[in-house]
């Protein structure tokens, strides 16, 4: 259960409540960002250092990924409105993020055990969808990912499937995502 304090611990798996926050609408179709469900503590929060959460989830393949406003989206859950549909995606992390969450967990075998036990396997060396998009043509623009190996960010081949993980940070009572 969520806490006013969110003064989690290290390898605890937190429950969030549902929270959301507008991408964009289109006509009656609305796409949002949202949080919600089972997260596990990666870090702890510091007086001068926010904590992480972090959730796994699964390896889509780039047909999944749609870009919306000019991010990666993927259709997490839905609902039905009198007028229309509201989607949700869970937000993409930047590749940075990616890279500190993997220094964070790749050698501690205590939170990847916490990770296999609550069923969000995960590989930390392997790759991994990120927020940057990448253009090709004039137009179209394509999800990217990010390799734990190299290092380095790419754009996205024809049904590729990487690692999609979420974050959500936590800071004297306050969740950002």
């Amino acid at each position: 259960m969520e806490s006013n304090e969110n003064k989690w611990t290290l390898g605890e798996i937190v429950t969030l409540d549902r929270k959301g926050k507008p991408l964009k609408k289109s006509g009656t179709t609305t796409y949002e960002r949202f949080i919600r469900s089972r997260y596990i503590c990666i870090r702890e929060a510091t007086e001068g250092q926010q904590g992480i959460l972090m959730k796994v989830l699964g390896k889509p393949d780039s047909e999944q990924i749609k870009i919306v406003n000019g991010q990666p989206f993927c259709k997490d859950d839905y609902e039905e409105l009198f007028e229309g549909n509201r989607f949700f995606s869970f937000p993409f992390p930047s590749a940075n993020e990616v890279k500190e969450a993997l220094g964070i967990i790749r050698y501690n075998q205590s939170l990847l055990q916490k990770f296999e036990n609550a069923s969000m396997h995960i590989n930390p060396n392997s790759t991994f969808w990120v927020n940057d998009v990448s253009r090709n043509m004039l137009f179209m623009k394509k999800p990217q990912y990010y390799s734990a190996r190299d290092g380095r960010i790419s754009p996205a081949k024809d049904d590729s499937n990487h690692y999609r993980i979420t974050f959500v940070y936590f800071h004297q009572g306050e969740l950002r995502w």
